[in-house]
């Protein structure tokens, strides 16, 4: 006995007592008078199972990674809506404001040195430049 096919038609023909009616083929058209256009095609239960299995394995894999997606850009979203806080960006406009001020005074405090330098003469001790530089780079005990 041979292997049960995979697909089979159900086609309008006369069975054996010559009466019209469905017929079981393995053929959509067996001949050149049929119209494969008339047959109804059935698949093997099993292969259709197959199939449906596959396209299932599909889905959830493209469900389960659109779920880590989703959770990625969930997490993205509030971390950047915590960043942007107005408690964050004025604590942050702080600290610059802190920096920048800093930044100045170093720089200052490169010109009195490259003055210092250029001229032989550093500020006599307890002068308000002295006082300014130790402020700034603090003592010898700092």
């Amino acid at each position: 006995m041979t292997e049960t096919p995979e697909t089979i038609y159900l086609i309008p023909g006369e069975d054996i007592d010559g009466r019209m009616g469905w017929l079981w083929c393995d053929d959509p058209a067996p001949h050149p008078d049929h119209d494969p256009a008339e047959a109804v095609k059935y698949i093997r239960a099993d292969k259709h199972q197959e199939i449906i299995d596959r396209q299932a394995k599909a889905a959830k894999m493209g469900m389960d990674a659109a779920k880590k997606s989703a959770a990625i850009m969930e997490r993205n979203a509030k971390q950047m809506r915590a960043e942007s806080s107005l408690e964050v960006i004025e604590s942050e406009r702080a600290a610059n404001a802190v920096l920048t001020d800093r930044v100045e005074e170093l720089e200052t405090m490169v010109k009195v040195f490259r003055g210092c330098i250029e001229t032989g003469e550093f500020p006599e001790s307890l002068s308000p430049c002295h006082h300014k530089i130790i402020e700034l780079v603090g003592g010898r005990d700092d």
